[in-house]
């Protein structure tokens, strides 16, 4: 028997269909014009970029993985795949003069043992029309309280809790790592679960959620709607100026642009 730690924290992770290989067809509805040159960072073994590629004929993908197996395979279906680590890659020595049009950080930032350089790193390779969409695993869903209401914290395959998390982070704290590196969010929005969250309510207040572990209060909508989202997307673009720390947030759309 292996334990969950010895399999998916190896230096050299096998690759995994079921987790490299996720097409993310939600993320594809957001792609509503040509996304110009796509920048697929993490792009595990390439499905998104095949998905866009699909949707708009034409559209030049560019992988970043530090997964060989997994860069390998997405050698299949985008133009160029660069196995490295974002922290080290140096993209002009690869796209040269190339103008990025679209930056997919998809199930990637919460990886990373430092997202805010990281940001700051691919802040610098942008344009200011460059659109940047950003999938981030939010912690405050009500699956993960009600565990750790029960004491646990059990690290999984994938999920919330994948084990190869190193962030946490909750839908205020997301719009913090975003505008703290110099991006303005012009729009996030949940991907909820709502059967699976139905399932652990055992009595509803007009206020609050009950489960068998916990009762959580809820001051508004938007209060709730944290509880149901498992993950937010973030739709931001480089912050006028290029400035650090620009505080959008009271403008923040959840809407789908």
């Amino acid at each position: 028997m292996s334990y969950l730690w010895e399999t998916h924290l190896a230096s050299d992770v096998a690759f995994d269909a079921a987790y490299h290989e996720n097409p993310r067809t939600e993320i594809a509805s957001f792609l509503n014009e040509p996304p110009g040159l796509v920048l697929d960072i993490g792009c595990g073994g390439g499905a998104m970029g095949k998905l866009i590629k699909e949707k708009f004929p034409g559209t030049r993908v560019i992988g970043i993985e530090r997964n060989p197996h997994a860069a390998e395979r997405a050698r299949q279906y985008v133009d160029r795949v660069i196995c490295d680590d974002i922290e080290k890659v140096r993209i002009a020595d690869h796209l040269g003069d190339a103008q990025i049009g679209t930056v997919l950080l998809l199930d990637v930032l919460e990886h990373l043992y430092d997202p805010w350089r990281a940001l700051l790193r691919i802040r610098g390779w942008l344009q200011p029309s460059t659109r940047v969409l950003a999938s981030v695993p939010n912690v405050r869903n009500l699956a993960t309280l009600d565990e750790l209401a029960a004491g646990r914290w059990d690290y999984r395959e994938n999920g919330v809790l994948d084990i190869s998390h190193v962030r946490f982070f909750t839908r205020a704290t997301l719009l913090q790592l975003f505008e703290e590196t110099g991006y303005s969010v012009l729009a996030i929005e949940p991907l909820t679960q709502p059967t699976r969250i139905d399932n652990l309510v055992i009595a509803r207040r007009p206020d609050r959620l009950i489960t068998r572990n916990l009762t959580i209060r809820f001051c508004s909508f938007s209060d709730l709607e944290d509880l149901y989202a498992f993950q937010y997307v973030v739709d931001a673009r480089i912050a006028e100026g290029g400035r650090i720390g620009a505080v959008d947030s009271p403008h923040v759309k959840s809407q789908r642009t």
